[in-house]
């Protein structure tokens, strides 16, 4: 399996769980549509289980489904498959909204100094641990510089950086 499909499979379960993985994992080597009842079979998983994941997946455009009445219980099934279509535009805006993010913390981490227990690793704004006197308020240790700032600064800008790479060198979103 390449390392691209690997990637779009890890995707698909942080965007929903490990179920849903599982699912995709089956309609893609399925290459066709398939059926609620043959998924579950391919998978292991529970029809209910396997219906969850796929209406999770649906509402976030990852698969699309056709319903056609079964010829001879007189009920519809479900015939599902990837959205091949729409996953590039999908994964473009989850990119888009992580690169908003990274900035927005960016921006805070560049503007903010902040102090760390050394205990718990707790972090506090200068104004909040001014408030506390620079005393740690759930151990009693002393704050202390957060000495790691430039370092999650030099991060974030990388991470950043790769999204702009990957958008196409969008630097607003």
């Amino acid at each position: 399996m390449s390392s691209e499909i690997e990637k779009l499979f890890t995707f698909v379960e942080k965007l929903v769980d490990s179920d849903a993985r599982k699912v995709f994992e089956a309609l893609y080597e399925a290459g066709e549509e398939l059926s609620e009842a043959d998924i579950a079979t391919k998978t292991g998983l529970k029809l209910n289980v396997v219906r969850r994941a796929l209406n999770s997946m649906a509402e976030k455009g990852l698969v699309v489904y056709r319903r056609q009445k079964h010829p001879q219980k007189n009920k519809l099934v479900f015939y599902w498959r990837i959205n091949y279509e729409g996953l590039p535009s999908i994964i473009e805006s989850r990119k888009r909204a992580a690169h908003e993010k990274l900035r927005t913390l960016l921006e805070k981490e560049e503007s903010v100094h902040y102090y760390v227990c050394p205990r718990d690793g707790t972090r506090y704004t200068f104004e909040e641990a001014l408030d506390h006197e620079f005393i740690c308020p759930r151990c009693g240790s002393m704050l202390v510089l957060d000495e790691e700032r430039e370092l999650r600064i030099q991060i974030l800008k990388q991470y950043i950086k790769m999204l702009e790479d990957e958008l196409g060198g969008a630097k607003a979103s």
